[in-house]
């Protein structure tokens, strides 16, 4: 028998939904209330942490958009990312609502981390080294992780994964995250990373077109604006030669 250290993370197919300007809005029933609504998120860069770097909107414009707004946003973007199971997303969802403070510090690390993570792989998209704090922070969110974690059957082998016990420690979905952006750094995607073209954007992708030269995290929203753009600005140019 072959052991295989798997991490459980399901990747997405690259493309699973339009970017847009904002993550959508439906509802959903809870134990605690009749209907909540669930913001829906965008799965376009090939990998879980990828997309984790991607909840910013207009990341690099004058205002960019935060998509995680609450722990809750945290727990759906987890789930729609197939990085948690239902069951322990109803876990945290209940510990979240008796322990609020804690809910909101797990928010505010969980954006630290994107951030750390963020600089680490923008730096290997600008082909620059790393500063050591972010990927000192990283490691000490994965060893948290390594801490929580137990060796589990997996088909014909063994899978590296979180240990259910831990199900309702509102850290969880961090954990999950380091996981996965240890998994990435230490493959061989990583060599396929791209940033939109979009000047504003900033959103990255692995590159897993037929002759690796796709520009955009998504031509629907991003290419087709750039579209725009150069067709206004020859339509400008030829006014403005016609006038001359």
């Amino acid at each position: 028998m072959v052991v295989r250290m798997l991490l459980g993370i399901r990747r997405f197919r690259l493309e699973s939904g339009p970017k847009g300007t904002g993550s959508s809005m439906t509802t959903r029933s809870t134990p605690h209330s009749t209907e909540q609504k669930t913001r829906q998120f965008s799965f376009l860069g090939g990998d879980p942490s990828i997309d984790f770097v991607n909840t910013v909107d207009e990341m690099l414009g004058d205002s960019p958009i935060d998509q995680l707004e609450s722990y809750g946003d945290l727990l759906d973007w987890s789930e729609q990312a197939s990085l948690i199971c239902t069951d322990i997303i109803a876990s945290l969802q209940e510990a979240a609502q008796e322990c609020e403070r804690d809910s909101e510090r797990v928010l505010r690390q969980a954006r630290l981390f994107r951030s750390h993570l963020r600089d680490v792989l923008t730096s290997f998209v600008e082909d620059r080294p790393p500063e050591a704090r972010d990927l000192k922070a990283i490691t000490a969110y994965a060893r948290k992780a390594a801490a929580h974690s137990r060796l589990d059957c997996c088909g014909d082998g063994f899978a590296w994964v979180l240990d259910e016990a831990s199900g309702c420690e509102l850290d969880w979905p961090i954990w999950e995250l380091a996981r996965a952006a240890v998994a990435l750094l230490t493959s061989d995607s990583l060599n396929r990373l791209r940033r939109c073209a979009n000047e504003t954007c900033g959103w990255l992708f692995i590159d897993q077109s037929r002759n690796h030269s796709r520009r955009w995290c998504d031509m629907s929203s991003c290419g087709n604006r750039a579209k725009a753009r150069r067709n206004y600005a020859r339509q400008t140019a030829k006014r403005k030669t016609r006038q001359g």
